[in-house]
């Protein structure tokens, strides 16, 4: 992985969760490649440089740990996240720990939790929106100024 990979991979076949985490991944500055199953989300997988994936556990084809069972054995060092109804029973899953799993976060859950999560995982800060504040400059020698963005 580059340092410059900020994509993405969101395996969640319900379409409003995956509509909510695609939409936070994107404001916070990452590129989030969204698949509603796991075996679109594998082939997303072998085509396009991702830096770590998010999926749920219960999907249609490739259940969660499925596919990051097949992600680990092409990449060990990807970082994995987990999304499940089921959360209780995951942290005390063996294959949660083998295979591991980064974290496992209960539904509900935040989504911003969950970008935090990955952004500390993939050590890269947070984008916000830029910060803009006035800053006056002298228009002459005078004393008069003139306001304008911050550069």
């Amino acid at each position: 992985m580059t340092s410059e990979n900020k994509n993405i991979l969101l395996a969640e076949d319900n379409p409003g969760l995956a509509r909510v985490l695609s939409f936070k991944f994107l404001s916070c500055g990452f590129e989030p490649i969204t698949c509603a199953d796991g075996h679109s989300a594998w082939c997303a997988f072998e085509q396009q440089e991702i830096a770590a994936v998010v999926t749920d556990h219960e999907m249609p084809g490739l259940s969660g740990l499925e596919l990051i069972a097949r992600v680990k054995q092409v990449r060990p060092d990807m970082p994995c996240f987990l999304v499940s109804g089921r959360k209780l029973e995951l942290v005390r899953d063996r294959r949660v720990k083998e295979l591991g799993i980064v974290d496992v976060f209960g539904k509900p859950f935040s989504p911003s939790s969950i970008v935090n999560s990955v952004a500390d995982s993939l050590k890269i800060a947070l984008v916000g929106p830029p910060i803009v504040l006035p800053i006056r400059f002298p228009a002459t020698a005078g004393g008069s100024f003139i306001s304008g963005p911050s550069p």
